[in-house]
């Protein structure tokens, strides 16, 4: 899965992370859908969230593809610069969406989750993901 021009490419663990954001918003969803009485403003939100946690995944990915080339002061000053410009942007999301009132703010927070939770799945999906590798 080729992400820029430069050839950063989204590894194994990446794509199990992905993967575990999308079970996860399909639970929420039907959540959603049984529970909540305005589904699509819900929706529009748990999607906003979902959408932050994938650049924050793919963000993280960037940031240690480029920091595996640095030496150790380096990679420790990279990783932290890129922790907290993804901190920033994440923060500053997560306002516009609460200023726009494009969907519920709860929902959108319990989106950006789904990076914790699928970190939590991911020695799940990992075995998937391996057993699906081996079926070719």
């Amino acid at each position: 899965m080729k992400l820029l021009k430069s050839g950063i490419r989204l590894n194994d663990t990446g794509k199990e992370l992905v993967i575990g954001n999308l079970i996860y918003f399909i639970i929420c969803e039907i959540i959603i859908l049984a529970f909540v009485s305005r589904k699509w403003y819900c929706t529009i939100g748990l999607v906003i969230g979902v959408f932050i946690s994938v650049f924050m995944i793919i963000h993280m990915t960037i940031a240690m593809e480029q920091a595996m080339c640095l030496n150790e002061r380096g990679a420790d000053k990279h990783i932290r610069k890129t922790t907290a410009v993804r901190m920033l942007v994440v923060f500053g999301m997560m306002v516009l969406a609460g200023i726009a009132d494009v969907g519920n703010i709860v929902a959108t927070v319990a989106g950006v989750m789904a990076l914790k939770v699928s970190a939590y799945i991911q020695p799940f999906t990992h075995r998937i993901f391996n057993k699906l590798k081996e079926g070719r």
